[in-house]
């Protein structure tokens, strides 16, 4: 290529003592478009395409605190020459993906809290994340709230030869225009006309150890037929998995 590429990286942290610490980075970063904007051949007619893209450039600065009350991170994002797909049908029930170059500056902004709470054998484990985009066209979008939360259990039993852990995990994310998928590129395109989101994911989970054995059962997504109404998808037109049991047993032989 004649483009100039660049992936330039700044990082300090100052240690202010054994429970509190801040960190900065600076990311720089000019690439070359995935191949698949440029060049994609099929049987289908319209799926093909010889582009000249320019480089995908990001800069991206970070800042983190890790405190004794708990971990913030900050993120300010600014994307030039950004590669999507978008459909170009004007048929609801047809797809024409092509790739484009969105010629604008989009501008990314995300905050991030985490915490543990601990009292007695309980532990409450949450991830609290905001994020917003600024830009003139909807070409990346992101949900604004997102959470996790673990609220679980753990103590040893039968002279500590049992561990045991058992809990819930919840999950969280608003409703937004989520990228709808292409089975053909098997990859995803901006869509504005459809929201998912605004569904509780909530799984139950144990984790047993017995000396070298290691035992785990989960129940994913268990509320399914509770409060989503059957409204949960992990892509427009894709439905996210329903109710499902996963077990798994590890046994080492030697120790």
């Amino acid at each position: 290529t004649n483009q100039s590429l660049t992936d330039i990286e700044l990082q300090a942290a100052y240690k202010l003592n054994e429970k509190n610490k801040i960190s900065f980075s600076y990311q720089s970063v000019s690439k070359l478009p995935d191949a698949v904007y440029n060049l994609h051949q099929s049987s289908y007619i319209a799926y093909n395409w010889f582009n000249n893209f320019k480089n995908q450039k990001s800069n991206t600065l970070t800042a983190k605190a890790e405190t004794q009350f708990g971990t913030a991170e900050l993120q300010i994002s600014n994307y030039d020459n950004f590669l999507y797909f978008s459909d170009d049908s004007s048929n609801a029930l047809q797809q024409l993906i092509s790739p484009k170059q969105y010629e604008k500056a989009i501008q990314y902004l995300s905050v991030k809290a985490s915490k543990e709470f601990r009292f007695w054998r309980i532990g409450l484990d949450n991830t609290l994340l905001y994020q917003q985009t600024k830009q003139d066209d909807d070409v990346l979008n992101v949900p604004k709230f997102v959470t996790r939360n673990t609220l679980y259990y753990s103590d040893y039993y039968f002279s500590r030869a049992l561990y045991l852990q058992t809990g819930f995990i919840f999950n969280y994310f608003t409703k937004y225009y989520a990228n709808g998928y292409n089975p053909i590129l098997t990859d995803f395109y901006v869509q504005n006309q459809t929201k998912i989101g605004d569904f509780p994911l909530v799984d139950f989970f144990i984790n047993a150890r017995v000396r070298q054995t290691r035992i785990f059962l989960k129940a994913e997504h268990f509320n399914s037929s509770m409060a989503s109404q059957n409204r949960f998808y992990s892509a427009p037109g894709y439905p996210y998995r329903d109710f499902i049991i996963r077990f798994g047993l590890v046994w080492n032989f030697f120790q």
